[in-house]
């Protein structure tokens, strides 16, 4: 019970903005690890597939593209395939589907989502450099962290920030605004 009681103040001053996330980032309490580890594996095989999808449909980087790629420290751009869609993918797990919806990973407003080489976008951003400048970071992200080690820090980041103020995401928003 204690244990439940010190968890709800944990979230609690979360929410209220009064602790300094990127200490519990580096030292996270327990039991947020301990979620983080049970979800992950459907969070690992979310990501694996979706990647496999769009590499299997995705089409390659322009040259132009496969330059920005470069410019961003992307080491294999030309791994790096975009499918073009209507709709991103969302997780058909319940658990997932929850946690991404109650973490702000999933809004109707997102224009794209990369998964290791795999990057996902809505028809309507095609050629938003912008926005594929951000999605390059996220690979470039993955390259150097490794998809799982990537997974599991997206993951904690988003229980501890959000989405909008997970370190990962910052970092590539902050380094694709030249674009």
């Amino acid at each position: 019970m204690k244990m439940k009681y010190m968890w709800v103040l944990f979230l609690l001053g979360l929410s209220s903005g009064c602790v300094d996330r990127h200490a519990i980032l580096a030292n996270p309490p327990e039991q947020l690890v301990n979620q983080v580890n049970e979800i992950l594996p459907l969070a690992e095989k979310f990501v694996i597939d979706s990647q496999e999808e769009a590499l299997d449909k995705g089409l390659p980087l322009s040259l132009e593209e496969l330059e920005i790629a470069k410019e961003l420290g992307v080491s294999s751009a030309e791994k790096v395939r975009v499918h073009y869609v209507d709709t991103l993918p969302f997780p058909k797990d319940p658990k997932l589907a929850n946690l991404a919806s109650s973490l702000g990973y999933s809004s109707p407003s997102m224009g794209a989502y990369t998964y290791g080489y795999g990057i996902w976008m809505k028809h309507r951003e095609k050629g938003f450099r912008q926005l594929l400048a951000h999605e390059l970071i996220h690979v470039r992200q993955a390259e150097e962290l490794g998809l799982k080690e990537q997974t599991r820090q997206y993951l904690m980041q988003l229980y501890i920030f959000g989405y909008r103020q997970a370190p990962l995401e910052i970092q590539a928003y902050s380094e694709s605004e030249k674009y």
